[in-house]
């Protein structure tokens, strides 16, 4: 049996409404709101059910870190993300990013915990790594996308000034500025 879940269409509105507020939209925004901005690769993804609600679907993928570009931790994390496909089962979340064994890929990441983190803005908070050395970086304002080299963006995210925005984006009380 193929069981999928899709959010109707007045709630799915409402989340873009409120999503293209909250969503950090630059590069460099989305560095400011995250814990750790690193160079990865991915090592394995698996699906699971929580045993609690077998038709809730998380992905947990290992993500080795290649590369720290802001924030330090762990040599790998876990990257978990709503849905997946686990059997017949299947869940999908819109605008998400997806991730497949061996690619690397600069990310933006929020974590819970040392080893444990979501992506920050989602699908945007993935830069895939093409041709070696380059990152597809897709302008939210005007919906393009461009290769830049991939040390030009490190150094961009490295000049920011330290520590991570406070206000929506990291709420002050899960420790705001480091």
């Amino acid at each position: 049996m193929r069981r999928r879940f899709l959010l109707p269409l007045p709630a799915l509105l409402s989340f873009a409404a409120w999503a293209t507020t909250q969503i950090p939209h630059t590069i460099s925004q989305r560095a400011m709101a995250s814990d750790r901005v690193a160079v990865v690769e991915v090592i394995e993804r698996k699906t699971v059910t929580d045993p609690s609600n077998p038709n809730a679907l998380k992905t947990h993928t290992q993500l080795q870190i290649r590369e720290n570009v802001r924030g330090t931790g762990p040599s790998s994390v876990t990257l978990v993300q709503l849905g997946g496909k686990l059997g017949d089962q299947q869940l999908f979340v819109p605008g998400d990013a997806d991730f497949a064994v061996g690619e690397r890929a600069l990310v933006f990441l929020h974590c819970t915990s040392s080893d444990r983190c979501y992506l920050v803005a989602m699908g945007e908070g993935k830069l895939p790594v093409v041709d070696g050395d380059k990152v597809i970086v897709h302008d939210m304002v005007t919906n393009e996308n461009a290769r830049r080299p991939l040390r030009e963006v490190i150094a961009e995210l490295r000049a920011l000034p330290p520590g991570k925005v406070r206000g929506p984006l990291a709420p002050a009380d899960k420790g705001g500025a480091r």
